[in-house]
């Protein structure tokens, strides 16, 4: 099978990114129908979630953060869930509030409170039995356009702010989590986009620190911006097939087409891109040799 790949900059000009020139004679007939899967994520909207500490596998001293789901009473993994952050929840920094960012600024919220309209946040190391009786949650880095901010109000109209990420993370961007309890902290968002944050468990057992691994939890703030879909190189699938990794805006269609020339281009079908690259599956036939394919 030949492949010319051409320069990003290249595709760029002609409206696209993802471009390849490749051999498909002999792959075998059919007609081109694309198919996709991957990229699926369970999204948490308005529901009571818990960032949750456990004990995983039982009876060893290894920790792993989940998201506990109330409403569905199960553990979610990090890996497979995004939390949904919506436009609603979008606030303006007031006189007084300038340790959270710039007065007038925007602050996608998720309230201590709870608010119907929003996920109602909170953390909870229930069910742990440590001696002694404390567990540190830390923030260890942030992915995406926003800075990441946690309070509480300290009684007094003040605000009691544990993690900011506008002046780097430290060690001091941590929160301190008693041992069999819950709470309900302000969560902030600077901008919209996704936004990972990493966060990592550490606790003491006879004397001795146990961590868990640093575990992503994706934030979808809301409005999303748009962005290009990407088609990532080319490689041959089940017998005839051709598959492509894609990523672009989640949930907004995606329109894959094919041309043997760069000239006359035909549609191939639609994708929609999720939280993570899914993956296009097309049937490639032998009608021309060559083959080129864009999204848009």
């Amino acid at each position: 099978m030949a492949q010319q790949t051409r320069g990003s900059s290249e595709w760029q000009k002609l409206g696209w990114i993802g471009g390849l020139y490749l051999s498909v004679a002999g792959l075998g007939a059919g007609t081109p129908a694309l198919s996709q899967s991957g990229g699926v994520r369970y999204s948490l909207t308005t529901e009571h979630v818990d960032l949750k500490v456990v004990i995983s596998p039982e009876g060893t001293n290894l920790l792993q953060v989940v998201l506990r789901d109330h409403l569905r009473f199960t553990n979610r993994i990090s890996s497979q869930t995004v939390i949904r952050v919506p436009e609603a929840a979008q606030l303006t920094i007031p006189p007084g509030f300038e340790t959270l960012g710039p007065v007038g600024s925007p602050l996608w919220v998720l309230p201590a409170s709870q608010d119907p309209g929003l996920l109602y946040l909170g953390l909870s190391t229930e069910g742990l039995d440590l001696n002694p009786q404390v567990l540190d949650l830390f923030v260890r880095r942030i992915e995406g356009p926003a800075h990441v901010c946690v309070w509480q109000f300290d009684g007094t109209g003040g605000l009691a702010v544990t993690v900011q990420s506008r002046d780097g993370l430290t060690e001091k961007d941590r929160l301190g989590l008693p041992v069999g309890a819950h709470q309900h902290h302000n969560l902030g968002f600077s901008a919209p986009g996704l936004t990972t944050v990493w966060l990592q468990a550490r606790a003491q057992f006879d004397g001795t620190n146990a961590w868990s691994a640093e575990t992503p939890i994706l934030f979808s703030v809301e409005p999303l911006p748009e962005s290009l879909p990407i088609l990532g190189s080319p490689r041959l699938g089940a017998p005839g097939n051709l598959e492509f990794s894609l990523s672009g805006t989640p949930g907004k269609n995606t329109h894959l087409e094919t041309s043997p020339d760069l000239l006359h281009w035909n549609p191939v079908g639609t994708v929609t891109p999720g939280f993570d690259p899914v993956t296009v599956t097309v049937p490639v036939g032998s009608s021309s040799p060559n083959r080129f394919y864009r999204a848009r």
